[in-house]
């Protein structure tokens, strides 16, 4: 389970950077935030991405956190630090604020990949969140 949310932690941080980086070449309409979403082994990971910012969530059926962290991209690269953990019902693997993390994350059209997942504690997450996300539009 702990490997589960881990990989879903890195994820929401690899998008957040991502959409922030659209938004630097996207229309002033755009939102403030992207969200983008994943299923794997049956945990839920949802990723509200804004400019600076990542707020992860991370379930399995009631279970789960809600992980906030302060991001910033360099040359590809996503540096996250966790700033905020809530955890929702019993959910014994989350990160603890301080944790420094960074991956890769590129982004075409609704599909954004997550690669080069790299943090203290995070290589049994690493295959649980690399891979591919979609982008959850919004609602019109």
């Amino acid at each position: 389970m702990s490997r589960l949310f881990a990989g879903g932690f890195a994820l929401a941080v690899s998008a957040a950077l991502a959409a922030a980086a659209d938004d630097k070449t996207e229309p002033k309409e755009k939102p403030a935030v992207t969200t983008w979403e994943r299923e794997v082994s049956g945990i839920d990971l949802k990723f509200e991405v804004g400019k600076d910012t990542v707020k992860i969530f991370v379930f399995a059926g009631e279970n789960g956190a809600i992980v906030t962290s302060k991001t910033a991209e360099k040359d590809g690269v996503v540096k996250a630090t966790v700033t905020a953990v809530e955890e929702k019902g019993n959910f014994p693997s989350k990160p603890k604020v301080g944790l420094e993390w960074s991956f890769k994350w590129a982004v075409k059209g609704d599909t954004a990949v997550l690669s080069d997942l790299k943090g203290t504690g995070l290589d049994e997450a690493k295959p649980i969140l690399e891979g591919e996300y979609k982008q959850k539009k919004p609602k019109k």
